[in-house]
């Protein structure tokens, strides 16, 4: 498969992978990553032989654009090998069910539409995005009510104490982040300093999800950990590895520090299992919410375009408000200085110059 990557100094975009056994690298002569896209997928068609198109495409081949997009994606062998080069417009509920029938014939509705149909629709809705093939109409299994796993602020400083005792400190300053600004793993990761005012307390964040820029408002405690980190020129990843270079970016990315997050959980004596990194974002949420009932910024700043945010509701106590407050996680002040517009409200989205 190929993915799009670029070369330290270079403003185009490369496409490297391997085709058929074949290590592939050429450049796309695109600094724009939508153009580059494009070029891809040229490529993609004159190394196969086959022409990408709305009335062809085949599983196969939307495949091979999605992993361009997230090759960490993790697509079950079995399902790989069910689906192959079938025509994509022959993927419907009928066929999707047989798969199920075939390869998941004991499991849930809810592993089923986790394993089966989630990740399908992840391709297909990828190549509708480039106008390839009609978004799929299909809808999950429904199964059980998805369990909400979050920390109390008792553990998250107990993670975080334990991720101090790495040398590189910036494991520590990551996790405090997650947890008092709410954004996914790969959002954070892509953060660079020009797009953060320790200043006038914001971040932005390009490299998001939905694809959409959002700017976050960032909390005392954010604020103080960022300034143990901060360059004298504020320019680059905020986050780096031990190695001082920057982490892979994009979706996903959390298994980057899996082994660094492992170790500081069994110090912590929590299970990894099943506090992963995501569940700061939980975490983030339910505590946001517990002191401050602002569904509006909960969703804004969260990130959210689904309704998926409202299970966070039901879950944020007073007490834990009161907890979280106490452990330096204060969500309330930043909200009456963001709603009162000031300097806040008057800045650009526009990445600094330095």
């Amino acid at each position: 498969m190929l993915t799009l990557v670029k070369r330290p100094g270079s403003p185009y975009w490369i496409a490297r992978g391997t085709i058929n056994g074949r290590r592939i690298e050429r450049s796309t002569k695109e600094s724009s990553k939508a153009d580059a896209r494009i070029v891809l997928k040229e490529i993609l068609a004159e190394l196969t032989g086959d022409q990408i198109g709305p009335s062809g495409l085949r599983f196969d081949q939307a495949l091979a654009m999605y992993l361009t997009e997230k090759p960490d994606a993790k697509i079950r062998p079995a399902i790989v090998q069910y689906f192959g080069d079938m025509a994509v417009k022959d993927i419907n509920l009928s066929e999707m069910r047989r798969a199920a029938n075939k390869l998941f014939p004991k499991a849930t509705p809810a592993t089923v539409a986790r394993q089966l149909f989630t990740p399908i629709k992840a391709i297909l809705n990828n190549a509708a995005a480039e106008e390839l093939c009609a978004a799929p109409k299909f809808r999950s299994p429904k199964g059980g009510k998805k369990r909400t796993v979050f920390m109390v602020p008792d553990q998250a400083e107990a993670l975080i104490t334990a991720m101090a005792a790495h040398p590189h400190r910036h494991f520590a300053v990551l996790v405090t982040f997650l947890f008092g600004q709410g954004s996914r793993m790969g959002e954070t990761l892509a953060l660079d300093w020009r797009d953060v005012s320790l200043e006038h307390r914001f971040a932005i964040l390009r490299d998001t999800k939905t694809d959409a820029e959002r700017r976050l408002t960032l909390i005392d405690r954010t604020v103080a950990a960022l300034s143990t980190i901060r360059p004298e020129v504020p320019r680059g990843p905020v986050f780096t590895r031990s190695d001082g270079n920057p982490f892979r970016t994009g979706h996903g990315e959390g298994g980057q520090i899996k082994y660094q997050w492992k170790d500081a959980a069994d110090a912590a004596g929590i299970d990894p299992k099943i506090y992963t990194p995501h569940v700061c974002r939980h975490s983030w949420a339910t505590w946001f919410y517990a002191q401050t009932h602002d569904v509006l910024r909960l969703r804004d700043e969260g990130g959210w375009t689904s309704q998926e945010w409202q299970r966070y509701t039901k879950l944020g106590t007073p007490e834990l408000g009161e907890d979280a407050r106490k452990a330096g996680w204060e969500f309330d002040a930043v909200g009456e200085n963001r709603g009162k517009g000031g300097n806040f409200a008057a800045i650009s989205m526009r990445r600094s110059p330095v």
